[in-house]
């Protein structure tokens, strides 16, 4: 298998902890055409978003029931993909959860359980609302 892809297809970065949500949501992503990358851990989401450019990232800045270093996670993303949508996926919303997404530029928040049709959807829309490269 080619390491390139399909300038069609979109490149998604999971990361999760969650075996149940990260097998279905990878499972129904790739029947929709996408590329899905899976980190279940701080260190590899950060390993992989330092190889690859991705479209979008889907992430739970809850790592095994606690957050992830203050919302590194979340803001090593901004820094490591600043073209991709973000799409914040939590169990345990909050206003300072809210906040800390908008300042990471989130394009959505959603609370689990999620509808894997509904995330498919807003992955798909993350061609038409990538951002632009800074130069």
């Amino acid at each position: 298998m080619s390491g390139k892809i399909s300038a069609d297809r979109r490149l998604v970065l999971l990361i999760d902890d969650d075996d149940l949500i990260v097998g279905s949501l990878r499972q129904y992503l790739v029947t929709q055409g996408c590329d899905v990358d899976v980190a279940v851990e701080p260190c590899a989401a950060e390993g992989l978003m330092r190889a690859r450019r991705y479209d979008a990232v889907v992430v739970d800045p809850y790592f095994t029931g606690a957050i992830h270093g203050d919302y590194r996670m979340l803001q090593s993303i901004g820094t490591l993909q600043p073209c991709a949508s973000v799409i914040v996926l939590t169990g345990y919303a909050s206003p300072e959860v809210e906040r800390v997404a908008a300042d990471c530029r989130a394009t959505a928040l959603l609370t689990k359980p999620q509808s894997v049709v509904y995330l498919s959807e807003l992955v798909s829309a993350s061609r038409a609302n990538a951002r632009l490269s800074p130069l």
